[in-house]
Parts: structure tokens; sequence; C-alpha cells
């Protein structure tokens, strides 16, 4: 009997062992392969590979929670609209996960790497929940980052204030004042950003310090955010400013807007 138990112990033991691999041990681990990581920075290096045009289109969309389906209509859509007119990035404004899970992640990112064109997600308050601050690091890079593309800066804010307890160092005031100065390789900037300022999960305190910011330079072509869900386009202070609030996944359309000679023109499809 203590020779049968034995042999059946050990026996568990290495089927224990031998199917360690298959057992995920908490929803928070984060293990991402390497197409699930630095996304950003690689379609950085992709999207500056890009022969010069005069004229930027880029489609955009935000808050896709777990809305994969709608996700995946979407993607198929800009392929769809990228054989006739040509799209040159997307940009996700925010909240690709709606908990912050490692899987919630790496669900969103399988779908936007079907994109026939480079694409850029920004950090929304969803996505910080939880780890999902860290697997948003491990996965899409900086929360505050920028490129130049054809003498414009595209500048990505984490504007999410209440994620961090209101500490008064989100948005980084002073690293999007350094982004916007002026210098020779650009003469302009799309700031990009998920919470907007007036908002009540942005801080308070520095609302005044964040439009002045974006103002100051008198550089930047429009502002735009996700968040709020729908679609509007607003100047809701007196910089005149224009603010472009993009739709929401649920809405089933999404927004392209074009730059060219320092003029943006803002388009709507459905998908």
């Amino acid at each position: 009997m203590k020779t049968t138990f034995k042999i059946l112990f050990l026996i568990s033991i290495i089927s224990f062992l031998s199917c360690k691999d298959t057992f995920e041990y908490s929803p928070y681990v984060i293990d991402f392969d390497e197409e699930n990581t630095n996304v950003n920075q690689k379609n950085i290096e992709s999207l500056l590979q890009k022969k010069a045009e005069s004229t930027v289109r880029i489609a955009f969309i935000g808050d896709t929670h777990r809305k994969f389906d709608q996700l995946e209509s979407f993607v198929y859509a800009v392929n769809n609209l990228n054989n006739n007119k040509p799209i040159d990035f997307v940009i996700h404004v925010g909240d690709i996960a709606d908990f912050g899970l490692p899987k919630q992640f790496i669900w969103g990112n399988s779908y936007l790497l079907n994109l026939d064109c480079p694409y850029f997600v920004t950090i929304g308050n969803h996505d910080l929940l939880g780890n999902g601050g860290l697997a948003y690091s491990e996965m899409f890079g900086n929360y505050d980052f920028s490129f130049i593309f054809r003498d414009i800066k595209f500048i990505f804010a984490n504007t999410n204030s209440r994620e961090f307890s209101f500490n008064g160092e989100v948005p980084n005031i002073n690293w999007l004042d350094a982004q916007l100065k002026p210098e020779s390789n650009f003469s302009k900037a799309v700031v990009i950003f998920h919470v907007p300022p007036m908002n009540t999960d942005f801080d308070i305190n520095l609302e005044k310090e964040f439009s002045s910011c974006i103002a100051k330079y008198n550089n930047v072509l429009f502002a735009t955010h996700g968040h709020l869900h729908n679609h509007l386009v607003y100047t809701p202070y007196q910089d005149s400013i224009t603010y472009v609030n993009v739709y929401g996944i649920e809405y089933n359309k999404f927004n392209v807007i074009e730059i060219s000679n320092d003029k943006f023109e803002i388009e709507t499809y459905e998908f």
C-alpha cells in the first residue's frame, strides 16, 4: 500500500511539473512576447521609413475597453480605407484595457497588429487600474512620448491625474513645455492625451497651466483626446486652440484627420 501511494505521489509531482507552463497563477502576471513589447517605439521606426508626402492622414479611435468585436471591425475598416485614401498611422487615444489586466492589453493589441499601417496607443485611466501601468509600460513604452513626422511633432501626454492621486505631477507640464518649445526640425505640433483638462479626472490645479502651455508657442494645430467617448470639436479656452474629442468605439464610427499646409480637416467614417 505504501509503495502504491509513493508511486501515485511521484506521478502527481511529475505531472504537475510537466504542466506548470500551462497554468496562469494570476491574472496580473505580465509575460509579453516580442510582438507585444515596445510597440510604440517600433511603430515610430516603421513610420519614419515612409516616403515623404505633403499630406498627413491619421485615423483615430479610443475607449475600446472590452469591445474586441468592434475593434476588429475598426481595423478592417481602416485597412479598407487605406487601399483608397492612404492612412499614415492610427492613434488610439487610450483605454485599450478595461481593468488594466495584462490579458486585456494582449487581446487589444492582437487586433491592432493587423493594421496595414503603424499605430500608437495613448495611456488611459482604465489602462492604469491594478498593475496596468506596468503592463502598458512593458507593451507600449513611456507614458509620455513624442516623434516628428513630416515637420509635425506629435506629442502624447499622460493626463490621467486621478490615477496618480492628483499629486501635482500628472500631467508633466515641464516635459510638455520642453516638447512644444520651437526647434528647427518641426514647425507645428499636435498634442494627444486621454483625459481632457476640463474633466473632473484631470488635476484642477494644473488645468490652467496645461491649457496655457499648449497655447504658449502658438504652434499647436489641435489637441485631441478620448475619455468622453462622444465626438466633439470645440474651443474651450480663449486661446482658440481646437480640441477634438474622437469617437469611442461603441459608436461604430471613427475620425480621420487630414493635415495639409498647416490646416486640418476632420472626416467621420462608419464601420
